[in-house]
């Protein structure tokens, strides 16, 4: 990095030496799960800057959430690193430029969107970029490494501020060796894992809020540390968190301040510490699910009436319930299997997934005609549920439905058979569903929705038993529950 400019001062490691060993290290597969401002996306041009001039790549990929970002990196960014270093860097570059494309040397660097499946089509890269991962359409990431399918290298490098736990950049980080920089005490020789201490590794002394050692409390240096790996023999991948905690740049008293003032503890901790985290209310703990376990035992017939809801995805989940308790969890293969669970369980209403295998829904419902509604998300219907009842097809509005589900779980209006392997599924797979704030990119507009953190089929199934089961409420349906 001798010789480069940035932001019109000489490239130094002063003050920022937790990025000497990041920046030297190679290593094909990278994923950097960081806090705000701490000089990591402009790492990350640079490396792909380099990678494009001394690798001998075909490409290198680097992307962004939107075209929009694009755009403004490639004009905030990248022209003033070339124009700041016209002698260096400046003279890698061909005429071939554009905001989205730039040829250095021989290599042709592509800064892409991930909203537009198109361009990321028809690209060879031996090395992709993914910069704000947890902004991006995760459905993206997969097509996008398919742009190495012939490449020898195949190197990988994902950063991004987290968001929820289990999901994007912390999902990505879980997968590594997962390093973190523990600053070394002058006074006692002590490592501090200043994120695994906090807010305790902050003290207030005489007025002065210092980063302290966990064994003698003397403050400490965040220069003095060294990057140790907490998983450093379990895989092969490659990981570093970075926090404000050890930035010579942030007040560890203004951090403390706002931790304990803030309103907005979300924010707080992907963006000033680096970790994922989300509300209570938006994400339901395995055993806030399985506090609701009561000691009857899983039912395979009931005289009912009962209401059911089916998911479909590997197999079909299923949940039937009766009142305020949940009678039945299974996952079954066959649609038909569904027919005896009907006639069981005695059930008068079915709300199922119609997609995918719409023809194999439609056929069940035609077998129960009028007792089986297929049911679609539908992000415009707001308020109640829309039922059809000519064509027995149910519209809602995903995020409305599943919080009505999601109350209903935590204010302990349900009950749960007793606990067993089944039933910890069933919790496992309501776990993995968080609700999230997300922004449009292009129009700034923000909504709430649920994202899938994992296997979730008993989640929607058992959203629409609840559907099923409130059908109506206060007229006939509801009245023989």
């Amino acid at each position: 990095m001798r010789g480069v400019v940035l932001d019109g001062r000489p490239f130094t490691y002063d003050r920022h030496e937790y990025l000497i060993e990041p920046y030297r290290d190679n290593h094909p597969d990278q994923t950097e799960l960081k806090a705000a401002q701490l000089g990591l996306t402009t790492k990350a041009m640079l490396r792909a800057l380099y990678s494009c001039r001394y690798r001998n790549f075909r490409g290198v990929l680097y992307l962004f959430p939107s075209r929009t970002d694009v755009l403004d990196f490639s004009r905030s960014r990248v022209a003033p690193l070339i124009d700041e270093n016209a002698d260096t860097i400046g003279k890698w570059l061909k005429d071939t430029d554009s905001a989205g494309l730039k040829q250095v040397w021989n290599t042709f660097l592509y800064l892409r969107g991930m909203q537009s499946k198109v361009g990321l089509k028809s690209i060879p890269v031996d090395m992709i970029v993914f910069d704000e991962l947890d902004e991006a359409n995760q459905n993206a990431v997969d097509m996008a490494m398919e742009r190495m399918g012939h490449s020898e290298f195949k190197e990988v490098l994902k950063l991004s501020n987290p968001t929820l736990p289990d999901f994007g950049i912390d999902k990505a980080f879980q997968e590594t060796d997962q390093r973190y920089w523990l600053l070394k005490c002058e006074k006692c020789g002590e490592y501090t894992c200043l994120e695994d201490n906090f807010p305790g590794c902050l003290k207030t002394i005489g007025g002065r809020t210092i980063r302290a050692c966990q064994k003698c409390h003397a403050e400490l240096n965040p220069s003095i540390g060294q990057w140790v790996a907490k998983r450093p023999t379990i895989t092969d991948k490659r990981g570093y968190h970075y926090s404000q905690l050890f930035s010579h740049f942030v007040d560890p008293g203004d951090i403390l301040h706002q931790f304990r003032s803030t309103n907005n503890l979300t924010d707080f901790y992907n963006l000033k510490i680096g970790i994922a985290y989300v509300e209570a209310e938006n994400r339901l703990s395995i055993q806030d699910v399985l506090r609701l376990c009561s000691d009857y035992r899983i039912q395979s017939e009931d005289s009912g009436p009962c209401s059911m809801g089916v998911d479909q995805g590997k197999g079909l989940h299923v949940v039937v319930g009766k009142r305020d308790r949940i009678l039945h969890i299974e996952c079954y293969r066959d649609w038909e299997e569904l027919d005896r669970l009907m006639v069981n369980f005695n059930v008068k209403r079915c709300v199922v997934d119609a997609l995918p295998e719409t023809r194999a829904a439609r056929r069940f419902a035609e077998r129960f005609k009028g007792r089986v509604w297929l049911n679609y998300y539908n992000m415009h219907q707001k308020g109640s549920y829309a039922w059809n009842e000519k064509e027995y097809i149910v519209q809602c509005n995903r995020t409305e439905s599943l919080d009505a589900s999601h109350l209903e779980i935590t204010n302990g209006e349900i009950l749960l058979p007793r606990e067993s392997d089944i039933v910890r599924t069933f919790a496992e797979h309501l776990h993995n569903v968080a609700k999230k704030l997300e922004e449009d990119t292009e129009t700034g507009s923000k909504r709430y929705l649920y994202l899938k953190l994992g296997e979730d089929h008993f989640r929607h199934a058992v959203n629409y038993e609840s559907m099923a089961r409130t059908y109506g409420k206060g007229g006939a349906f509801y009245g023989y529950l």
